[in-house]
């Protein structure tokens, strides 16, 4: 090997071992809520009207809020949400904050959420396919399908949540954290992740295992996750 070769490898070693000791990177958020500042109370008649924009709504009710492709809820807080379906494929969402919502059905594939908030709210069927989410937060949340086929996550947590199951397939997840979370089925089928946290999950199942690749898991998890690794693996335990 060439003198300068053999210094460019020796040079390169110790910003290797440091890329390595950095552990598991934590999702990053940038939003912070007291940003909204004081908005404009805002009715029934307003959501019909179509403001969407620097709006505080309270105790909105109805069957359906559907929002059209395309448009986007920016800067805007919802407390107290009740709907039986909520409707916003191909919607945006936008440095907003949702609390005390109970939506059973959601409707949300192909969207794209950036800096939102969502706490102390229960939905239930969540279609989320194709989603591109980032500086996303479920608080204290109970869902249901959670599906998240073929997404792009980017610094997403979920803390003390309880998800019965939750779909990545063929997703795409960087710097997600599950923080007290209670997950029934993980689906990582096909998933790419990179600095996914699931130490602090209490998993119940995991399919396709072979995507969890760049997950991170505890000693715990490795023990609970040993037989189906090693089926995996093709390794014969007698």
């Amino acid at each position: 090997m060439p003198a300068s070769a053999a210094r460019a490898k020796v040079a390169a070693m110790p910003a290797a071992r440091s890329r390595k000791t950095q552990g598991t990177q934590p999702p990053s958020f940038d939003f912070d809520e007291s940003s909204l500042g004081a908005l404009d109370a805002g009715d029934d008649a307003m959501l019909d009207a179509g403001r969407l924009d620097g709006v505080a709504y309270s105790g909105i009710a109805r069957d359906t809020w559907q929002l059209e492709s395309g448009a986007t809820v920016e800067a805007c807080r919802f407390d107290g949400l009740d709907l039986g379906t909520w409707a916003l494929r191909g919607a945006h969402l936008v440095e907003s904050v949702f609390a005390g919502a109970n939506v059973p059905t959601v409707s949300a594939a192909r969207g794209g959420w950036r800096d939102v908030e969502l706490r102390d709210s229960r939905f239930g069927s969540v279609e989320a396919y194709d989603v591109a989410w980032r500086g996303i937060r479920f608080s204290r949340c109970k869902l249901g399908y959670v599906n998240l086929r073929g997404a792009e996550l980017l610094d997403v947590a979920f803390v003390d949540c309880t998800i019965d199951e939750i779909d990545l397939l063929d997703a795409s997840a960087r710097r997600v954290a599950f923080d007290g979370a209670r997950i029934g089925t993980l689906n990582a089928g096909g998933a790419r992740l990179t600095d996914v946290d699931l130490r602090g999950a209490d998993l119940s199942q995991v399919v396709g295992m072979e995507g969890l690749r760049g997950a991170t898991i505890s000693p715990e998890q490795l023990q609970l996750m040993a037989a189906a690794l090693a089926d995996l693996a093709g390794i014969v335990v007698e």
